[in-house]
């Protein structure tokens, strides 16, 4: 958000309550400044105050536009699932059209993601202490991410690369094994490999073990 931005938003604020003309703006700025927090900012020491003194606008607009801070998360969380779509479709751009390329395309684009947007990461994965079914369009996002590999994993069942059955919990064994992985790089356990390109294949030999185990 331009400082310039900023400005304008802090003048429509004069009386702590935003005009209509700037409420997006105002919205918009709340959700970067929390976004930014989060790079060096604990979710613990996270609140509404500082997140509108961050954003340049004052605390009591900020509640016109979030209830409380987890509303705010729930937010970030639910732009930072369609950043992570839009990637992935970038990724499947580039791959082959079918089990194989759609299921490496989606295990490295969920690491890549993680690791690159890791204030994202945190609200979209960690424990916010956000209710999903109060949030009905976070939900739906969220429950898109689960959607995604289930169709990919019956894709693989219908050609033969995976047996028949239990698809549910293949869904689930292939998301607890790339997530875990992408959780151990977070938190420092294992070291990121300097070339991106061996990085990515470390990455899908992880994802092929995976669904070899399903076959």
């Amino acid at each position: 958000m331009a400082a310039s931005k900023k400005i304008s938003s802090q003048k429509h604020m004069g009386v702590g309550r935003p005009s209509k003309e700037s409420g997006m703006n105002v919205r918009e700025a709340l959700i970067q400044a929390g976004v930014d927090l989060l790079e060096n900012t604990s979710l613990e020491d996270i609140s509404l105050r500082k997140v509108a003194a961050k954003a340049g606008v004052s605390h009591v607009a900020s509640y016109h536009h979030f209830e409380n801070k987890h509303s705010l998360f729930a937010a970030i969380a639910e732009i930072g699932f369609q950043k992570y779509f839009e990637t992935y479709q970038k990724e499947l751009e580039k791959t082959d059209n079918d089990f194989k390329g759609r299921y490496r395309a989606l295990g490295w684009t969920y690491f890549q993601f993680i690791m690159t947007n890791r204030q994202f990461a945190r609200i979209m994965f960690g424990g916010t202490g956000v209710d999903v079914k109060t949030h009905p369009t976070l939900l739906a996002v969220s429950r898109r991410t689960y959607r995604q590999l289930h169709e990919i994993i019956r894709m693989g069942q219908n050609l033969g690369y995976l047996e028949k059955g239990n698809t549910r919990e293949k869904t689930l064994a292939s998301w607890a094994m790339i997530h875990g992985i992408a959780m151990l790089f977070l938190e420092g356990r294992l070291q990121m490999k300097n070339d991106l390109s061996e990085m990515e294949r470390f990455i899908q030999t992880v994802t092929e073990y995976a669904y070899n185990g399903m076959k």
